[in-house]
This record gives C-alpha cells, structure tokens and sequence, in this order.
C-alpha cells in the first residue's frame, strides 16, 4: 500500500485531496502495480461511488476492494474500445497515475478514458520538462538521445525507455511535455485549473509534475472521435 512519508506518495495525495473536492464519485485508470489500489482506497473514503480499471490484480487488492463496498473493480485493458463500452457509468472525476506515458495508442486511451469522466481530470507522471517549443512530444523506442532522457542516475530494469522492440504497455513510450497534454485535453473538452512541479528526477530533463483539469464543454463537432463527415470538407452524399 501506500508509504505516506515518500515524497512522490503525498504530492500524489495532495493532489487527488484537490481534485476530490465536490465530487461524489471517481474512476481510476491504472493503480495496481506496486501500490496494490492505494489511491483507489483513497478516493473510497471521500466519495459514493468508486470504480478502478486495470489489468493486474493482487492478493492485497483483492483484500481491500472487500473491504470497502464503495469500490468496484473491472479487470481489463482500457485502452480496449470493446472494453471500455461495456462500462456504462460515468463518474465526475477521473484519476490518472504514471500511465500516459505507456500507452502506444495514447490519444485514443485518453478519448477512452474521458468518455467516462464527467467533471474533472487529475494526472501525476513523470513529464519533460518544457523545450524552446511548446507541445513537445518524444517518441522514445529507438530515439538516439539515450544519456540526454534516460531519466535516471543508471539504467534499471523497470524502466525500458529505447528498444524499438518493446513498444508496449510496460515501456516508456512517450516524453511528455505539460504543453502537450494541456493542448491534448483541450480538444477534449478540458482546462488546467491547478498545476505543480514536485521537483526533478534524477535526470534534471525530466520532472514529477501534477495537474487537475476541469471540463469546459463537450468534444468539438470535428474531434477525430465524431467519425462522420465534416463541414466544408465533404457533404454526406459524396461518401
């Protein structure tokens, strides 16, 4: 579970403490691994309705989901369409931890995601920090600049950042920048109300950052989502 004296844990908790507020329920993408649900435990205590979306399961999940009534549990990939149909609730706030940046189809899981979502986005991870030119995103399997991103003092075995054969979930796709996202969940409806910088990670290019995003209004008539034709482009008839 949960060690509340490491720094990384209560910059995460104080942030979630700030999305939580006027929300009565909560889903959360992502927090098996290594945590064993610790901030879906969290959300639990402070709202109705709790539900945590993730592959992996664990003795100690297994134990605190029941214990806590509130929280329900969907084993399975969200970034899966045919997945994430299945479930039909949606939930004021949505929490994502350290997961973006695995994902290879990313903006796809993140339009997933926020389908479920109806008022507000809280999201730590590790982030880039902002270049000369705003809306930076890295790929990173295959990137030659090896010593300048690893980001950290020595290479460890969970964190896979460069092996273009190892573009999966446990591989760290993507070098995000805060620009990016912000402009990424801004077509979606999104805007950034709170924002922090924890500090560097070992590699100074790289920081723990942490937002909270609320919803403004609905995706755009020509968000990639809306599959259909659009106007000024081509009429129905010509499809």
């Amino acid at each position: 579970m949960l060690d509340r004296d490491e720094p990384l844990v209560s910059f995460k908790l104080e942030t979630l403490g700030r999305a939580l507020q006027g929300t009565d329920s909560a889903v959360l993408f992502g927090d098996i691994w290594r945590v064993d649900g610790g901030y879906t435990v969290e959300c639990a205590r402070r709202c109705e309705r709790v539900l945590l979306i993730d592959s992996l399961e664990t003795p100690a999940w297994q134990r605190e989901r029941i214990a806590a009534p509130a929280i329900d549990f969907r084993k399975g990939d969200f970034s899966d369409p045919f997945f994430m149909a299945s479930v039909r609730e949606s939930f004021d706030l949505g929490v994502v931890f350290d997961i973006l940046l695995h994902q290879p189809g990313m903006l796809a899981t993140l339009a997933l995601m926020l389908d479920l979502v109806e008022k507000r986005l809280c999201v730590v991870q590790p982030m880039l920090v902002e270049p000369s030119e705003p809306g930076t995103l890295v790929y990173l399997p295959g990137n030659t600049e090896v010593g300048a991103l690893y980001p950290l003092e020595a290479e460890a075995s969970d964190h896979k950042l460069f092996d273009v054969d190892q573009v999966n979930h446990s591989h760290w796709i993507w070098g995000m920048t805060p620009s990016f996202l912000t402009a990424a969940l801004a077509a979606e409806g999104f805007a950034p109300v709170f924002e922090e910088v924890l500090g560097p990670l070992p590699n100074p290019r790289w920081q723990w950052w942490g937002a909270i995003y609320d919803r403004r209004g609905p995706r755009s008539a020509a968000h990639w989502t809306n599959q259909r034709a659009q106007p000024g482009l081509f009429a129905a008839a010509d499809w």
